[in-house]
């Protein structure tokens, strides 16, 4: 039997990514592949590059990875030398170059091509862009555009950190989920286990349980969280299992509030439960500016 494991967005979680590991001693793949973003968001990007340098995986290249061999080689954008990335910012001024030459060589595919079974393309985006997520909530013509004209009857993709499995035309659509900053509401570290059963590849979602409150205490008591409000809102990101550092910009705009500030997360923190009901009640998206405008309004 064919066992082949695709994990992706470590994100600088070690505690998740161990806790991954055990697991997949226990399940025995064949084959694991780490697709893209092992850097950022958490705190030990370095750990966690060299934990997966050690294993015999095959690595593709996320977008943090681009970025960040982008920054290695000090072609940064104006607004990185802000204090809001600072606490992005200072792990890669740590980082020894090897690293960024390292990431930068990483393919951006891995094709599974074996007899008498559909080809598998693994990118960490979409075919056609890195940073370009695969989502179960767009129609199928919009997946479709996505997906462009690969020749690959099998996808799956990352980065949107939301695990699914579905069909597009003849295709079909797969996003492995994230071992170390899930959005979909459920804190395990979750990955993709593929294997091949009665002529069709079988996706089983691991969800792997680990001490994710030990993991935040290390984020505190590291420094990294007193380092900037990002870091405090990619802590928030883990503790909830769900989506809010470019929210959290929006609402800071809409509500004309320094995103910078700590006063100004501390009121996001208070408010953003309340916001969640609200738009659960009203059937508004979570995510979108009109939906902050609509609820900053509501409480005037």
């Amino acid at each position: 039997m064919t066992k082949i494991a695709i994990i992706s967005d470590i994100h600088a979680n070690l505690h998740a990514l161990e806790a991954v590991m055990r697991d997949l001693s226990r399940m025995a793949p064949d084959r694991v592949i780490v697709n893209g973003d092992m850097v950022g968001r958490g705190p030990q990007s370095i750990e966690v590059l060299e934990t997966v340098q050690r294993q015999n995986w095959t690595v593709i290249k996320g977008n943090h990875e681009d970025f960040w061999a982008q920054c290695g080689r000090g072609d940064l954008p104006p607004e990185w030398l802000e204090n809001w990335w600072k606490p992005t910012r200072q792990q890669i001024e740590e980082m020894e170059p090897e690293w960024f030459t390292w990431m930068d060589s990483l393919p951006a595919e891995c094709i599974i091509d074996l007899p008498g079974r559909p080809s598998i393309q693994v990118v960490h985006g979409s075919p056609r862009r890195i940073n370009e997520g695969l989502y179960a909530h767009v129609s199928e013509q919009a997946l479709l555009e996505v997906l462009g004209n690969t020749p690959h009857p099998v996808i799956v993709g990352a980065h949107t950190h939301y695990p699914m499995d579905r069909t597009a035309g003849s295709y079909r659509v797969l996003n492995c989920g994230s071992v170390g900053a899930p959005f979909n509401n459920n804190p395990a570290a979750q990955y993709l286990l593929l294997f091949w059963r009665n002529g069709d590849w079988v996706a089983e979602f691991r969800e792997v349980q680990y001490d994710v409150q030990a993991a935040l205490r290390y984020w505190s008591a590291s420094g990294y969280l007193a380092s900037g409000v990002a870091a405090q809102v990619f802590a928030y990101e883990l503790e909830t299992a769900s989506f809010h550092f470019w929210h959290y910009v929006r609402y800071c705009e809409v509500n004309s509030l320094s995103y910078n500030k700590p006063a100004s997360f501390i009121r996001y923190r208070q408010e953003f439960p309340v916001y969640r009901q609200f738009c659960e009640t009203r059937k508004l998206p979570l995510h979108a500016v009109e939906s902050l405008i609509t609820f900053r309004d509501s409480q005037r």
